[in-house]
């Protein structure tokens, strides 16, 4: 197992980088659309090989690769939709986290209280909170941009499991820095660290982002990240829908076609079905694993 980088023009080697389920492996507390949990077994082997002391996601959205992956010394988590961010933010404090697990696990999921949550004006940090995180956990495919009522019995984990999922995520995000801000800013900022990794998960070039997002991404901001991630000195491994126009833009860079099963409705039981991906990194890794598998 080699990796290439091709920034600095360097060969280094890591011993045993596939080891999954270490005790950093945390789920993620959201449900999200877009989410990568299954495609972790095909993002992984890009991200777990490298060496870093720092990590950024600009697209933060449900996190489950920064949830998957060993926590280093410095950290950065983004993402432009500010609810979501400011839910995180209270997740990482234990006295607000407290607060909002004793809150949602006494919840009951039913349509009747969908809408009642979907309706209410929250006055405060906790408030708001609680609003996102309950309609993520009920409503269909976890989007709360006009949610709509999506809890299923027997399918989606019920309310008094969710407070496990926030307290795992609390402890994983302790001494993580949360932000909500434009992508360049993030990909461009001073190193913290020796040496910076990023994974970056954009909306999709030809994804329906007027259902799943309150913040639009324009064609021209995907031509915007490329330029960004063309000329930055770091470590980046993106994904991205297999299209001719993603293709042209990251000619300069490794590109690796991928298909992964994710689930249209993000909730246990439903069928799901098959995308086609790509994995594109500014370094190489050598001696790729083809069976690897997530376990």
């Amino acid at each position: 197992m080699s990796i290439e980088c091709l920034v600095q023009k360097e060969l280094y080697f890591f011993p045993n980088p596939f080891q999954v389920r270490g005790k950093d492996f945390v789920v993620s507390p959201f449900r999200y659309p877009g989410g990568k949990f299954y495609a972790l077994k095909h993002i992984l082997p890009f991200l777990l090989p490298v060496d870093h002391d720092e990590y950024r996601e600009p697209f933060l959205g449900g996190g489950n690769v920064f949830f998957a992956l060993p926590k280093v010394e410095f950290n950065w988590l983004n993402d432009l939709e500010q609810d979501l961010m400011e839910t995180y933010s209270v997740i990482a404090d234990r006295r607000l986290s407290k607060k909002l697990l004793d809150l949602v696990v006494s919840e009951e999921a039913s349509k009747e209280r969908h809408l009642v949550v979907k309706n209410m004006v929250p006055k405060n940090r906790l408030e708001r909170a609680f609003k996102t995180y309950y309609l993520n956990r009920t409503s269909y495919c976890g989007i709360i941009n006009k949610p709509a009522w999506g809890y299923k019995d027997g399918k989606s984990s019920p309310p008094p499991n969710w407070g496990k999922f926030i307290t795992m995520a609390g402890e994983k995000l302790q001494d993580v820095k949360l932000s909500s801000a434009d992508f360049e800013d993030v990909i461009k900022a001073p190193a913290k660290g020796r040496s910076v990794l990023m994974y970056v998960d954009p909306p999709y070039f030809h994804a329906d982002q007027k259902r799943a997002y309150t913040k639009s991404f324009a064609t021209e901001d995907h031509y915007r990240l490329a330029e960004v991630l063309k000329e930055t000195e770091y470590l980046f491994c993106l994904s991205y829908d297999d299209c001719p126009e993603i293709r042209e833009l990251y000619n300069w860079a490794e590109i690796h076609s991928m298909s992964w099963l994710y689930n249209t409705a993000n909730c246990k039981g439903s069928a799901r079905k098959e995308g086609d991906e790509l994995i594109i990194t500014n370094y190489r890794i050598t001696d790729y694993p083809k069976d690897f598998l997530f376990n």
